[in-house]
């Protein structure tokens, strides 16, 4: 049997436990941390691209989730008539739009 390629990393962790380190290498580790700390804390968000999804309108302060009940069918003909249309409206822009529009009219 081959022996383990993890074994080595037990005698490195008592050999660090046993060589303690000296002030010098303290406060060089100590600085190399404040230095990355600073570099990250400088960089805004425009330099560094974000991964995965982009934010959703439940995150944007311009928005808020409310509850209103619609008839089932109503919502049924609503979501098939959104779902056709070539530029793909959510539901909630629509309920947007309309109520912009009837608030225009008041």
């Amino acid at each position: 049997m081959s022996k383990n390629r993890f074994a080595g990393l037990t005698n490195l962790k008592t050999l660090q436990k046993s060589e303690p380190m000296s002030k010098p290498e303290k406060e060089l580790k100590t600085r190399q941390k404040v230095s990355k700390a600073q570099e990250t804390s400088t960089q805004t968000p425009l330099e560094t691209p974000r991964r995965g999804r982009p934010n959703g309108k439940r995150s944007n302060e311009n928005f808020r989730q409310v509850t209103a009940y619609v008839g089932t069918e109503t919502y049924k003909r609503t979501k098939m008539k959104l779902l056709a249309n070539d530029n793909r409206q959510e539901f909630s822009e629509l309920v947007d739009e309309l109520l912009n529009e009837w608030l225009r009219e008041k």
